[in-house]
């Protein structure tokens, strides 16, 4: 504040301190403040102590509350709203005594941030403090009174959360019954903050202007000012009665203020509306005090009458209504025609500004307390009034809003009936006032309505009846004083002008249609408004008016009438009673428009008029109507007239002859395409009829009638939506003319839609097929609306059609009919109970079914027709299991169908998608079983059971398979089998039909899988056992899948689509126990052997479920236990391996030789070709060459000690003659019996053979190769140096690299890869030193065949391996196998190919890779870097570091961590340095050469040196030692004298290490031969490279 140097205030001879000012504030209050502030505004919360003595108040506040304290002062709206959520979570955390000692300071602060500007702080703020009075309870009271204000201030905040969070707090606090002695108990202190706020605050004082913005700190202003005034009507709804009274001193301080009622005129209108509100609790909880300042009340709130905000209206009327009942002379305090009425007459005018809703249910009370002075002269303010009503009503908002317009003319007929209620004046006022707003006001506001459409579904015309109904009930009471005659006069003059108006309307050739629909919709109310459809109000309010007497009453004594509730039945009551007052008058009026209305049809051919017309006769039916149009009728022609007589002597009823003279001559014009409301003109006839029988003869006589079909759908649509018009025709509809019209009907609709022919129009059809369904799926009490005999015939006429469609389908014209079929079978299903057991609606349901079950290749429907069909058959199989549920019948249509079903699987006539949507449909029936009748399971169980084959089909099936699953077991030796089998031999490669045991497996697999899903209770024994066995077949099937060596496509699909339909093993052990399934394929294993135990072995050794078994149980032997146990021998353990093997010998040792020669088989050896294809033979050559192999194998690796214990000539007799025997003889085996199997299929029958036999082969040696017995074979056109047994050799067994059989290929590669070596030495000298390009070797021409590269991936990288041995000999190859899966050994064959390739021919690599496009150069780059050259790298340099190479002068050092090669080279006085440094993705990478140091060596010649070495390393395929090795040579050759070849710039070639001998006779330059040879070959020249001279 000040310095100390500085000079202080006169008089202030002591420092200034705050803790000294605060002591000196203690003194004056006596009292020690708790947290008090710096300054004097409301706005510092003063949260430190800073008085003598605090620090231990302070102690009382627990340190965390103290934290969040100070928080809570923060300006930051952020950090307020957390720290109050966090004093909420402490307050409910904490214990109650460390609570307590916030709540001396809580006061002021919950005073200053309940006002908050920001709401969410105020919500957080109400929800603490719910959690503090929820902990501290009672101890609060002491505070009350100052925190009271500000609650209840709370409440009343505008942000609903917040005001709710205040009043879930104060209802916390106190019960209900104990809220007003609280607010009692605070009432002075709650009084005093509410007339601060309303009388004293002003923005600047609620905020603080240096800090707080302008607008913010009037918001929050305006925001306080609107919730004081709530929080004081609050107060008085709240308190007792008996404290109101202490009250009203302080209140009359607060009413004597202007600022106060100002707020009536206030620019926020929740200010205005807030004042209003309280205006109206003073007149309802004060209105002693209200009428002592009724001066300032009555203008205050009936001067503000127009104020068209919609926050500010309902307070508004409201407190001018309180007002108005609570100071009896209200309108002596205003000017009531210059300041009230016009306000009012303008409002109205305007139909309310768009708050119609709010304003005009006030009218009648206001209007009730208008007194006689005012409203005179009374006829012009009637009519001021009811005119400004209707002209509002006319305002675009009004008519465009159904609530607005309801509003407005709901409150003009109450007004309206109250004036009429009203005496008035004299009797001659009064009848001009009546005669007033009948002519001048009821009239026009009804023509108003009729011509407005969105006006005429309002109440009006319900208001009409109502008033009526109260004059009529008026007119009846006999009175002395004539209001019985006044009210009868009243409705005359109302019929009288209602008659004149409608004649207006109808009148005239162009009436608006809309406007007579809308007058005969009046009428039909006016007749009986209870029957009629009423508006949805949203308040079921009346208003009933007292009788005179009471109005008297009730004004003398200043209250207005009440709306009250008035009951149905005295309502209705009131109406029957005066009905028939009515009844007279209304058909006058009826009988007047119809008679114009048939003039207009009669001359003018008016459809408007006929239509109204229509709508008449709809509601009054009457003899007198009808006779009326006949009269008018009259005037015909001579021969009309005759007709007429004749018509009216045969039919006496007059509305029986307007049927036959005019309405059947409507009905039969062609050009009509609406007659509905024609038929409703029948229905107005049939209800004029005197008997059934006669309205039966009508109807029959008009069926007969070459009328349009859509005449009768309507005559039968109307009779369903009406009980009134059903009971009209019901006769008709069970006779027998209309049934046989409709039978005739379907069969002409069908044949008509199944015919090749193009078909009627799509209208016609439709409407046709909709009175088909119409009759066949209405019902009305449980019975048929036709005959049941002509619902089944027409059912039969479906059924008959659908069948045809399928062989119809290719015209194209079936789809509208099937489509028709379907919506009437749909609607016949589902609709009629009981219709399904019906012989012809089961066999209707059947065939949908079975289109639905084929494929749209077979049926030719689309997929719309499809799905039609679909949703028909199950929404029809629905309805069936329902039915037979509740009658205990059986079903033909599920009879048939599994029939047709079992018959489809076992026809073998599927193909995979036939199987499919067999499956699909098949499982969707089964969906709809267990769906409708739950877990029992009766009718799924009998499906099942009937669509199961029983043992002799499931027998035949099995015949069905093809044996062609046999050889691959055979020749693997997993069964065996003394004689071939003589069941069916099938091709499978060109057949496109499933064998039926596929389809029947994969089906009932299907069902019984749907079945475990749903937990259906297996009933019996027979279903128990077909769950077993249908997943046991259908692993028979996948087995005999698994066991072609060649399945055919159509199988793989097979197994894609049990894949997709989840029909799996896996997915049957997770719903079933697999112990009996277990057992069931065992007994068939042992029963039937062969298939059965190749089934059982997969089922053991996929589940691992087999347990140890007593091997006795499997003798004595037979077919079917020797395979059992063939199977089950990889399974057994040791033991009893053991165990059987001595029971077998046994077994053996005590057969007799009969027995024994049963045995078929005597295997010889044979050149008979035709023998290949037998099992046996097959298996015979297998076991031979395997005998051959293992004693090849055996003799390669016998040890020195092993021959040594051997016969001393076994190894020189194996080798020379058994060795070369067997080779001499499977060589040319091999060669014959891949020449005569061309075939892919058929190759692969003799895999297993071609396997033994190529394994034989991979023993044989080089010199049994050289020296074969093959036939010579040679290619014209060849070049080749190789001598003929070589060439014949290659010329072989190259292009059996092609062979499809992958034995084959892996043993020509092993037979290749032992002639490699002998290659080469075959060259020249000319083709060493020149490579002669034309010439090469048959593996060369072979290895670059293109088509080779994609047909073999496998040996095209195994070529590589026999191309990279050809050309270095390495001795060290990936191992090639006939074992393993292709796709897991190509990769790494290639990976291990391009790791040899990169390290032998590192040149050749980098040129390839720098010649790729930028995606595979990226990838081969990436790939390289991180899995080959770490590798190589690190071989490279050990290989240096090993290497026992010695250089005269050259010392060589590698570091393997910094992957670098230092090479130091001295001579005499010459030093020189290299490094060598390889790249992160080498080879790829180049290899850098730099220079280390450098001593007396020109740097020319550096250069050049460097140059040589790098382009060695680069594009040459040596090793860093050897590219060393080279470039030392050069230099010492440098050093001896001798020149650089000029062609290449080095001593020594880089190829053939030769040095420069061919010179120039000009220049005597000295250049390599093969660098000239290239040279001249590349430039076409033979000159000189350096003189150009011809060089000799």
């Amino acid at each position: 504040m000040g310095g100390k140097n500085k000079q202080r205030t006169k008089g202030n001879v002591r420092p200034s301190s705050s803790g000294r000012a605060a002591e000196l504030l203690a003194k004056e209050r006596g009292t020690v403040p708790g947290f008090i502030g710096f300054g004097t505004s409301q706005s510092d919360l003063g949260y430190v102590p800073a008085v003598q003595g605090a620090e231990e108040i302070d102690s009382l506040v627990d340190a965390d509350f103290r934290m969040v304290l100070r928080k809570l002062s923060k300006r930051d709206i952020t950090t307020k709203l957390k720290a109050m959520q966090e004093f909420g979570t402490m307050c409910k955390e904490r214990e109650a005594e460390v609570v307590k000692g916030v709540l001396p300071y809580w006061p002021r602060i919950y005073c200053k941030i309940s006002l908050d500007h920001d709401r969410r702080v105020r919500e957080a703020t109400q929800q603490s403090f719910e959690q503090l009075i929820l902990k501290v309870k009672k101890h609060l009271a002491p505070y009350l009174k100052s925190i009271m204000g500000y609650w209840l201030i709370a409440q009343c905040d505008i942000y609903s959360p917040a005001a709710s969070a205040a009043k879930v707090a104060f209802e916390k606090a106190f019960p209900s019954s104990k809220q007003p002695e609280a607010l009692a108990f605070c009432k002075d202190e709650i009084l005093n903050v509410l007339q601060d706020h309303l009388l004293k605050e002003t923005p600047d004082t609620l905020s603080d202007p240096q800090t707080v913005p302008e607008e913010e700190r009037e918001a929050k202003f305006f925001r306080i000012l609107t919730c004081s005034l709530l929080a004081l009507k609050k107060l008085f709804s709240m308190l007792p009665k008996k404290e109101m009274r202490s009250l009203e001193e302080k209140l009359m301080s607060l009413l004597s203020q202007n600022k106060f009622w100002k707020y009536g005129k206030h620019n926020i209108p929740q200010v205005r509306s807030a004042f209003f509100e309280l205006a109206s609790a003073f007149c309802q909880y004060l209105p002693e005090l209200v009428k002592a300042e009724a001066p300032r009340v009555c203008p205050a709130v009936l001067l503000s009458i127009d104020d068209s905000d919609a926050v500010v209206c309902p307070a508004l009327w409201e407190a001018a209504l309180y007002a108005l009942a609570t100071i009896e002379d209200c309108w002596s305090h205003v000017n009531a025609r210059k300041g009230v009425l016009p306000k009012l007459w303008t409002v109205l005018r305007e139909g309310g500004r768009g708050l119609a809703t709010v304003i005009y249910p006030n009218l009648l009370p206001f209007i009730s307390k208008v007194p006689l002075g005012i409203a005179e002269p009374k006829l012009d303010y009637f009519r001021t009034f009811f005119s400004s009503i209707i002209q509002g009503l006319s305002s675009e908002r009004a008519v465009s809003s159904h609530s607005e317009s309801s509003a407005i003319i709901t409150a003009f007929m109450e007004c309206l009936r109250f004036v009429m209620l009203q005496k008035i004046g004299e009797d001659d006022e009064q009848r001009q006032i009546h005669q007033m707003l009948i002519f001048d006001q009821l009239i026009p506001l009804t023509d108003a309505v009729l011509k407005e459409p969105r006006l005429q579904n309002g109440p009006l015309f319900y208001q009409i009846a109502e008033t009526l109904s109260s004059w009529e009930a008026k007119a009846e009471l006999s009175s002395d004083d004539g209001t019985d005659e006044t009210f009868q006069k009243l409705l005359s003059n109302f019929w009288d002008c209602l008659l004149k108006m409608c004649v207006l309307h109808v009148d005239t050739l162009d009436a608006d249609e809309k406007s007579l629909l809308a007058i005969s919709g009046m009428l039909e109310i006016l007749q009986n408004p209870n029957n009629a459809t009423k508006p949805n109000n949203r308040k079921s309010l009346k208003i009933r008016f007292t009788d005179e007497d009471e109005s008297e009453k009730n004004a003398e004594n200043g209250k207005f009438t009440e709306v009250k509730n008035n009951s149905d039945s005295e309502i209705q009551a009131e109406q029957q009673h005066s009905l028939h007052l009515r009844k007279e008058a209304l058909e006058n009026l009826v009988c007047n428009l119809a008679e114009l209305s048939i003039v207009y049809v009669n001359e003018q051919k008016s459809e408007q008029h006929l239509k109204f017309l229509s709508a008449l006769l709809n509601s009054f039916s009457s003899k007198r109507v009808f006779h009326v149009l006949l009269e008018q009728g009259n005037s015909a022609s001579c021969a009309q007239a005759k007709s007429q007589e004749k018509i009216k002597a045969h039919h006496e009823n007059p509305s029986v002859q307007f049927l036959h003279l005019n309405l059947i001559t409507w009905l039969k014009e062609d050009w009509r395409k609406d007659t509905h409301f024609l038929v409703d003109i029948l229905y107005s006839v049939l209800n004029c009829c005197n008997s059934r029988d006669e309205r039966k003869i009508i109807l029959d006589d008009l069926t007969k009638m070459d009328l349009k079909w859509v005449i009768l759908l309507q005559i039968i649509q109307k009779a369903c939506s009406s009980t009134t018009k059903l009971s009209l025709v019901s006769g008709w509809l069970k006779g027998d003319t209309l049934g046989e019209r409709l039978v005739m009907l379907a069969d002409d609709l069908c044949h008509l839609g199944l015919k090749p022919i193009v078909a009627s129009s799509e209208t016609s059809s439709s409407e046709r097929w909709t009175l088909l369904s119409l009759v066949l799926s209405q019902h009305i009490k449980n019975e048929s609306l036709i005959g049941e005999t002509f619902v089944e015939r027409i059912i039969d006429k479906l059924q008959a059609a659908l069948s045809k469609a399928r062989d119809l389908s290719e015209a194209g014209n079936t789809e509208p009919s099937v489509s028709f079929i379907c919506e009437v079978a749909s609607s016949f299903f589902s609709s009629v109970k009981g219709c399904l057991l019906m012989p012809s609606s089961e066999d209707l349901l059947f065939t949908i079914f079975q289109l639905c079950a084929q494929r749209q290749d077979a049926t030719h429907l689309t997929d719309l027709l499809i799905c039609k069909l679909k949703h028909t058959w199950m929404s029809g199989v629905n309805s069936l299991v329902h039915q037979l549920q509740s009658m205990q019948k059986q079903s033909t249509f599920l009879h048939k169908s599994a029939l047709w079903v079992k018959n489809q699987i076992q026809s073998s006539s599927l193909d995979v998608k036939s199987l499919q949507v067999l499956i699909s449909a098949v499982s969707d029936l089964l969906s709809k079983l267990l769906e409708a009748e739950g877990l029992s399971g009766h009718l799924v169980g009998a499906y099942v059971e009937r669509v199961t084959p029983n043992k002799t089909e499931w027998e035949k099936l099995h015949e069905s398979l093809s044996t062609e699953w046999m050889h691959k077991p055979l020749l693997e030796g997993r069964l065996s089998m003394n004689c071939e089998h003589l069941g069916s031999y099938v091709k499978l490669c060109g057949t496109t039909k499933l064998p039926g045991h596929l389809c029947a497996s994969a089906l009932l697999s299907k069902m019984v899988l749907s079945m475990l899903k749903n937990a259906v209770r297996l009933q019996n024994l027979t279903m128990k056992r077909i769950v077993f066995v249908s997943f046991a077949e259908l692993l028979y099937s996948l087995q005999w899948i698994e066991e072609l060596e060649n399945p055919p496509y159509l199988l793989l699909e097979y197994l894609h689509m049990l894949e997709e339909m989840h029909i799996t093993y896996e997915k049957f052990k997770t719903l079933s126990n697999t112990t009996n399934l277990q057992q069931t394929i065992c007994d068939r294993s042992e029963e039937h052997g062969r298939l059965w135990s190749l089934t059982m072995a997969k089922f053991l050794g996929l589940f691992h479920s087999w347990c140890c078994v007593c091997v006795y149980r499997f003798l004595p032997l037979t077919e079917g236990r020797l395979h059992t146990l063939q199977c089950l021998s990889s399974f057994l353990i040791e033991e009893e391996k053991k165990e059987l093997v001595f029971d077998c010998v046994a077994k053996l040792m005590t057969c007799m030789q009969t027995e024994l020669s049963t045995t078929d088989g005597q295997y010889t050896t044979s050149e008979n070709h035709s023998l290949y294809h037998v099992p046996l033979v097959q298996i015979f050559a297998c076991a031979s060459c395997d005998l051959a192999s293992a004693l090849s194998a055996y003799f390669e690796a016998a040890a020195s000690e092993t021959i040594e214990n051997l016969p001393v000539n076994l190894i020189s007799e194996w080798k020379e003659f058994f060795s070369e025997g067997i080779h001499n003889l499977l060589l040319p085996l091999l060669v014959k019996v891949t020449g005569e199997t061309k075939n892919a299929s058929e190759t692969a029958f003799q895999n297993s053979v071609l396997t033994s036999v190529g394994e034989a082969l991979t023993y044989i040696s080089k010199d049994q190769l050289l020296n074969h017995k093959l036939p010579a074979k040679f290619v014209a056109g060849q070049k080749t140096n190789l001598p003929d047994k070589l060439q014949t050799l290659l010329n072989t067994l190259s292009p059996l690299l092609f062979f499809r059989a992958r034995p084959v290929q892996i043993s020509v590669y092993h037979m290749l890869y032992k002639l490699m070596p002998e290659l080469p030495k075959f060259d020249d000298e000319d083709l060493k030193s020149y490579g002669d390009e034309e010439e090469e070797s048959a593996l060369y021409g072979f290895f670059f065949c293109p088509v080779f590269h994609y047909c073999f991936p496998y040996f095209y990288i195994s070529m590589w391996c026999a191309f990279l041995f050809f050309l270095f000999f390495f001795s060290s190859l990936f191992p090639l196998t006939g074992t393993g899966l292709l796709s897991s050994q190509i990769p790494h064959l290639a990976c291990s190919v391009y790791h040899i390739t990169l390290k032998d021919l590192p040149a050749m690599v980098r040129l390839w890779w720098n010649s790729c496009e930028k995606r595979v150069f990226s990838v081969v780059d990436k790939f390289t870097s991180k899995y080959v050259s770490s590798v190589l790298s690190s071989q490279e340099i050990a290989s240096v570091q090993t290497s026992t190479q010695l250089f005269n002068g050259m010392t060589v050092k590698a570091r393997s961590a910094a992957r670098e090669v230092i090479a130091t080279y001295s001579v005499d006085d010459i030093f020189i340095e290299l490094i060598i440094q390889l790249p992160s993705n080498y080879p790829l990478g180049s290899i850098t050469v730099e220079s280390g140091k450098r001593v007396g060596v020109a740097v020319q010649q550096w250069r050049n040196w460097m140059l040589q070495l790098s382009t060695y390393l680069t594009h040459q395929n040596g090793s860093i030692m050897e590219g060393l090795s080279l470039w030392k040579n050069n230099v010492d050759k440098r050093f001896e004298g001798v020149e650089d070849c000029m062609i290449c710039f080095s001593v020594i070639h880089g190829s053939n290490y030769s040095l420069p001998k061919k010179a120039c006779r000009t220049c005597k330059k000295k250049f390599h031969s093969a660098c000239l040879y290239k040279w001249f070959t590349s430039s076409n020249k033979s000159t000189c490279p350096l003189c150009r001279e011809t060089f000799f």
